[in-house]
């Protein structure tokens, strides 16, 4: 047995040699920051599949929204083209050409009067006296001369009648096949 003096020369642990061996201790300062640098690598992976994750839902929320904005243009494109057809439509109409005309006389005065230095008073004169007939003529004070109505309603047949001296419209007799009027008296 051993004595009680080599037995206080001993450690209190009894381990073995082989686990404080300078290798074993190496192997320790080497498996530590393995360990820890592989729990850190395990985390920063979980942390980016988290994240491609959540870009891969947005660029499928992004996708889809692009999409239906897209499907969204095509439709108001095609909108967009049946209301030009239809306002081109509406402008080929007779009143509307009508009215267009007068728009752009009216531009023409109003830049007329602003530009040419003797115009506007003549120009502002002819108008007034022109009112001041229309409004005669409403009161029945003097016979109508709506002679520009009538060329614009009835083109260039009233100017053949004003050139032939008669400028009222010839009455039409009825025709015998004409379902209107009785042949019956």
């Amino acid at each position: 047995m051993l004595s009680k003096k080599a037995q206080t020369d001993q450690p209190l642990l009894m381990t073995p040699d082989w686990l404080t061996h300078p290798f074993a201790l190496g192997v320790y300062a080497g498996l530590v920051p393995a360990v820890f640098f592989r729990a850190q690598l395990f985390l920063a992976r979980r942390d980016l599949d988290k994240a491609n994750r959540s870009q891969l839902a947005q660029l499928k929320t992004l996708t889809e929204a692009f999409q239906k904005t897209q499907d969204e243009l095509k439709g108001t494109s095609g909108e967009k083209e049946n209301l030009r057809v239809k306002i081109q439509g509406l402008l080929q109409s007779p009143d509307r050409q009508k009215l267009r005309l007068l728009e752009v006389l009216n531009r023409a005065e109003q830049r007329l009067t602003l530009t040419a230095p003797g115009f506007a008073p003549a120009w502002q004169t002819a108008k007034n006296e022109a009112l001041a007939e229309l409004e005669e003529e409403e009161r029945g004070r003097s016979a109508p001369k709506q002679v520009l109505h009538q060329l614009m309603s009835t083109g260039s047949a009233f100017l053949d009648r004003l050139k032939s001296g008669n400028p009222q419209p010839e009455a039409k007799s009825p025709q015998a096949g004409d379902s209107n009027h009785n042949s019956s008296a």
